[in-house]
């Protein structure tokens, strides 16, 4: 009897180091910790070769509705083109930052134009809707690697964007949104 009096404190012991080891919170690790920071993989080989402060080349294509657009239809505005198809999942994992991005720097005056290399220009305003993408999107239809807007972009990765001033000039090139929110950030909004 006394070795179960015993044993039973013990296992109640046992039972309450158990359950508070297991709530014991980590402790972050520092942000600067080269264990901790993941690295970006190196994207310089997808890098077009047109240059910031360079005219970006005008284009036009038809609109989800049919319509023309042109490049030259967004001077006088900060432009932010997003190249990209809905078949693309790097593309697909941007467009929420995409998104943010447009909620924050559209109503500072940022125009964003969405270039879609589908093919099936229904598919593309199936995956705009269901996706509640608000900024214009423009699609000719041709394939990516076969498109004349990609081999004036020099486009090699999508999705790319391009930062555009109220001049039509690049301000800066890039893959992701964050990126893309660090260049937006620096510009000075009237």
């Amino acid at each position: 009897m006394k070795t179960r009096i015993l044993f039973l404190p013990v296992l109640l012991l046992a039972a309450l180091l158990v359950v508070a080891g297991c709530k014991k919170q980590k402790t972050p690790a520092p942000e600067n910790d080269p264990a901790t920071v993941e690295e970006a993989p190196d994207m310089s080989q997808y890098m077009p070769s047109l240059q910031v402060g360079e005219f970006a080349p005008l284009f036009e294509a038809p609109d989800i509705l049919d319509e023309t657009v042109g490049l030259s239809d967004f001077l006088g505005d900060y432009l932010v083109i997003d190249f990209w198809a809905t078949w693309c999942k790097d593309c697909r994992a941007e467009l929420p930052g995409m998104k943010d991005l447009y909620n924050t720097y559209g109503p500072k005056g940022v125009q964003f134009l969405g270039v879609s290399f589908d093919t099936d220009k229904q598919t593309l305003v199936d995956y705009c809707f269901a996706n509640e993408i608000p900024w214009m999107q423009v699609c000719n239809g041709i394939k990516w690697k076969e498109n004349p807007i990609s081999a004036d972009y020099d486009l090699h990765w999508i999705p790319t964007m391009y930062l555009l001033d109220p001049d039509g000039k690049i301000l800066g090139i890039c893959f992701t949104a964050k990126e893309l929110g660090k260049m937006l950030a620096t510009l000075q909004y009237s």
